[in-house]
C-alpha cells in the first residue's frame, strides 16, 4: 500500500493540477466571451451617444442661423417667421421637445415646444425669465460659435419637475448680430431618453445589468427607483452602492473590474461638442455588471463536462497507478534476487576449492578467485588485466590456445571449450609445470563473450 500511494499520490497531484488549469482556462474563455459581448454593447452605446451629440450640435447651429436671420430686421415679422421655422424644425425632429430664443437679459422671446397634443408655439403668457439659469449665464459668457452642453437632468417648468419625469440635455449657443453685439442665446432641449436608449435599461435575459452613471456617481439609467439621485435626493447612487468599484474608477482608467458583486466592464464617454472642450462633469460611464451568480454559473457549466470526462480518466489513472506500482514491486524483487545471486556468486568465487578464472574474448583475465591465487601463485591484482595464456598456460601450448580461441570466436567450435578435460598441463608463477583438470564454460553477457574456467590441481593426487 505505501508503494501504491507513493505512485498514485503524485499522479493524482498532476491530474488535479491539469484539471484545475483546464477548468481555469475554460472559465476564463467563457468570461471572455461575456466580456466581448458586453464590450460590443457598450461600444454601440458610446458610438450612439457620439452620433446623437454630433447631430444635436449641427441642429443647434442650424437654429442659431434661423435666429440670426430673424433678428436682423428688428421686426415682429422676423419673429413670426422664426416661430414658423422653429415649428417646422420641431415637427421634423422628434428628438427635441423645446426650441427657444432668449434675449440678452434672459427673457424667452420664442418658445416652440412639443406636448402631448403635438408641437406648437408657446403663447406670450407662458414665456419666462431664465436669466438665473446656468445654461443662460454660462452660454452668454461663451465666445461666438462655442456651444454650451448641460448636464443630463430632469426637466422643470415653472419651478416644478415635469411628471412623468422627462430627462433633458440642453444645448445652447450665443447669438450675435452683424455688428458683434450679443443678442441672446439659442437653446435646444433634447430628449434625454433619446440618448439613454443607447443602453438597454434592464440588460439581457441572462441577468446582466447595464447602466449609465454620470461623473458624480449618480445613475442616469438603471432601475427607475434609483435613478436621478442628485435631483430627487433619495440617497441612492452607484458610488454609494459600489464604493470599492467607484474608488477604483476615480483612481484610474475604465476597464474590467472584479468585485464581490461580480465583474464590471466600464467605458467612458465625454459629452462635448466636436472641436470643443467641456467640463469633465459631463462624462458618462457606460457600465455592464455581470453578477457573481452568473460568474458562478459559468464556473459550474465549465466544470460539469470536465468532471464527466475526469471521473473515468481518474479511474484509468488509478488502474495505471496500480499496474505501475506492481511493476515497480516486481522490479524491486528482481533486483533483490539479483543482489542475492551476486552475493552467492561472490561467496562461490571466494570459497570454491577449485581455481576459477574468468577471461574475455581477447583472453584478458577478469576474475581470479582465492583458490586460483593459491594454486598459481599470483594475487588477484597481479592476474587481472593480463592475458590468461601468459600466467597459467605453459609457453609450449600458448600458440595452440590462441588459435583455438580464434576458431571458437569465428565458428563457435573448439576442442576444449564446453568440454571436460581430465588432464592438462598448467604453469605456476614460479615456472613449475603441473597437471590440472579443466572445464571451460562460455558465457554471453550483453553481446560480449566471456569464458569461465574451472581448474583442479592434480599434482597432489600424483604425489599420493
Amino acid at each position: 500500500m505505501p508503494l501504491y500511494l507513493s505512485v498514485v499520490v503524485p499522479l493524482t497531484a498532476v491530474f488535479v493540477l491539469a484539471f484545475f488549469l483546464q477548468f481555469r482556462a475554460d472559465v476564463l474563455a467563457a468570461q471572455e466571451r461575456l466580456l466581448t459581448q458586453e464590450s460590443a454593447v457598450i461600444g454601440r452605446g458610446v458610438r450612439w451617444v457620439d452620433r446623437e451629440l454630433e447631430g444635436a450640435t449641427s441642429d443647434l447651429r442650424f437654429v442659431a442661423d434661423l435666429i440670426g436671420e430673424a433678428i436682423e430686421g428688428e421686426s415682429a415679422t422676423g419673429i413670426e417667421v422664426l416661430e414658423r421655422s422653429a415649428l417646422a424644425f420641431m415637427e421634423s425632429r422628434p428628438g427635441y421637445f423645446q426650441v427657444r430664443f432668449l434675449d440678452a437679459v434672459g427673457l424667452e422671446v420664442v418658445k416652440v415646444e412639443r406636448t402631448r397634443d403635438g408641437a406648437g408655439v408657446a403663447p406670450a403668457s407662458d414665456l419666462q425669465n431664465k436669466s438665473a439659469r446656468a445654461y443662460f449665464t454660462e452660454t452668454m459668457r461663451l465666445r461666438p460659435g462655442e456651444v454650451f452642453l448641460s448636464r443630463m437632468e430632469l426637466n422643470a417648468e415653472h419651478g416644478k419637475l415635469e411628471q412623468p419625469h422627462k430627462p433633458v440635455i440642453r444645448l445652447a449657443i450665443p447669438i450675435d448680430d452683424a455688428s458683434g453685439q450679443r443678442r441672446g442665446v439659442a437653446i435646444l432641449n433634447a430628449h434625454g431618453e433619446h440618448f439613454l436608449r443607447a443602453f438597454e435599461r434592464n440588460g439581457d435575459e441572462a441577468g446582466i445589468q447595464r447602466m449609465i452613471v454620470d461623473s458624480q456617481g449618480y445613475w442616469l439609467q438603471h432601475r427607475q427607483a434609483v435613478e436621478w439621485g442628485f435631483v430627487l435626493d433619495h440617497g441612492r447612487s452607484f458610488s454609494a452602492t459600489f464604493p470599492q468599484v467607484w474608488s477604483r474608477l476615480e483612481e484610474g482608467e475604465p476597464g474590467d473590474i472584479e468585485a464581490p458583486e461580480g465583474l464590471f466592464q466600464v467605458d467612458r464617454v465625454t459629452l462635448q461638442p466636436a472641436g470643443q472642450t467641456t467640463s469633465e462633469s459631463h462624462a458618462w460611464l457606460f457600465i455592464s455588471l455581470i453578477p457573481r451568480r452568473i460568474l458562478d454559473d459559468v464556473a459550474v457549466h465549465a466544470a460539469t463536462p470536465l468532471l464527466v470526462l475526469a471521473m473515468p480518466l481518474y479511474f484509468v489513472l488509478l488502474v495505471v497507478g496500480w499496474a505501475l506500482a506492481a511493476a515497480i514491486q516486481r522490479r524491486r524483487l528482481a533486483q533483490d534476487a539479483l543482489r542475492g545471486l551476486e552475493e552467492v556468486q561472490r561467496a562461490m568465487m571466494r570459497f570454491a576449492l577449485d581455481a576459477i578464472v574468468v577471461m574475455d574474448g581477447k583472453g584478458i583475465t577478469l576474475e581470479f578467485n582465492p583458490s586460483a591465487q593459491e594454486i598459481f601463485g599470483y594475487t588477484r591484482d597481479e592476474a587481472c588485466g593480463r592475458l590468461v595464456a601468459d600466467i597459467i598456460i605453459p609457453p609450449a601450448h600458448r600458440e595452440a590456445h590462441r588459435i583455438g580461441m580464434e576458431r571458437y570466436l569465428a565458428t563457435g567450435e573448439g576442442t576444449i571449450i564446453e568440454k571436460h578435460i581430465d588432464e592438462l598441463t598448467a604453469i605456476r608463477k614460479n615456472g613449475e609445470e603441473f597437471p590440472v583438470e579443466l572445464t571451460v564454460c562460455p558465457i554471453m553477457v550483453s553481446g560480449r563473450h566471456l569464458f569461465c574456467g574451472f581448474l583442479r590441481d592434480l599434482s597432489e593426487k600424483e604425489d599420493d
